[in-house]
């Protein structure tokens, strides 16, 4: 005897085959998606102590974190990674800053961002951070990491004009380099920015630190087999050898040298000459170590402006209590 299926038995059966087929086709293609992400660290000798999951993980930290246009997408996580609800890596803080508050942004790439760092608090920012909260300032010090994969200083420029400008930055440090090399930007247009940023940072009273990242290959490091080669086959973005553009990043040092409109600027291209042993995993990114190696090149030049800031605001408190000292003496011989 035949059984026939009902009509809406029949649908409900097939809305739940389309289901399981859906689900089963998402599973292989995430899978394979897995499968087709490959991290130049985790075949790095600077990873070479880690197992291959945790080389792996950090792997997919770094690729599951979304953008959208300029931006990073707020609130994600992962294992290693932390985006606020501003859509910045790190611990949260408020929109509206505190009175008692001094606060830094810093801004650049991938490298700032802190691509391969194994923690949001072994990236640039999060090693200053470090260096700065060891300080007595008598006052809360907030280093914000404002790095995006692939800004260059365009991106940066309205990064700062658009977004950064409206959360009351008392300083913005911009890390840059390698991006606007890769993307074969012509050093005054570059310049241009640089100046842009720093006129900006005037306009609205923040000062603007800008530093010229280091590279394989173009400073004075004692390179290890494996950083030589990166030096060598590293490309820009049209598949030239970055190495032949020396010249042309030596023109970036040239020019940031002759601004003068920044509250500082920082030819950091050399930090890592007397570092020896591995520290970039490619051609720019680099590992934990070479992260705090930068923050802690950045620290003194920070300190000692939050230190003049701190030094002119005592001042002008002493002026006020001697006028108001003077004023109360007078008033009261008065009476």
């Amino acid at each position: 005897m035949s059984v026939q299926v009902s009509y809406k038995k029949q649908t409900v059966l097939g809305i739940i085959g389309i289901t399981i087929l859906l689900l089963v086709i998402e599973v292989i293609a995430n899978v394979w998606w897995v499968t087709q992400i490959n991290c130049e660290f985790e075949h790095n000798e600077i990873f070479e102590n880690f197992d291959e999951m945790e080389k792996r993980q950090l792997c997919l930290d770094f690729y599951e974190i979304k953008t959208s246009n300029d931006e990073i997408i707020p609130n994600q996580n992962t294992d290693s990674i932390t985006i606020n609800t501003l859509g910045f890596r790190g611990a949260e803080f408020s929109e509206i800053k505190q009175q008692d508050t001094y606060r830094i942004f810093m801004v650049g790439g991938s490298t700032m961002f802190g691509a391969g760092a194994t923690s949001d608090e072994t990236t640039i920012p999060g090693y200053l951070q470090h260096l700065l909260s060891e300080k007595d300032f008598e006052f809360d010090i907030e280093v914000i990491n404002s790095g995006i994969q692939g800004a260059d200083t365009n991106t940066e420029l309205n990064l700062i004009e658009q977004k950064l400008v409206m959360l009351s930055p008392d300083m913005i440090i911009v890390y840059d380099g390698w991006n606007d090399l890769r993307a074969n930007h012509i050093p005054m247009i570059v310049k241009e920015n640089w100046e842009k940023i720093c006129e900006f940072g005037k306009e609205n009273d923040f000062d603007v630190i800008i530093t010229l990242q280091p590279i394989a290959g173009f400073g004075n490091k004692v390179l290890t087999n494996q950083e030589l080669k990166y030096a060598q086959t590293g490309e820009d973005y049209t598949s030239n050898l970055l190495i032949e553009s020396s010249s042309i990043y030596q023109n970036y040092a040239k020019n940031l040298s002759e601004i003068t409109t920044c509250t500082k600027t920082f030819d950091i291209r050399n930090v890592f000459d007397t570092e020896t042993g591995p520290i970039y995993w490619d051609q720019g990114h680099v590992s934990d170590r070479g992260n705090s190696v930068i923050a802690k090149s950045l620290s003194n030049t920070v300190f000692s402006i939050i230190s003049k800031i701190m030094d002119l605001i005592l001042s002008k408190l002493k002026k006020i209590l001697k006028k108001y000292l003077r004023h109360f003496t007078m008033t009261e011989r008065s009476l």
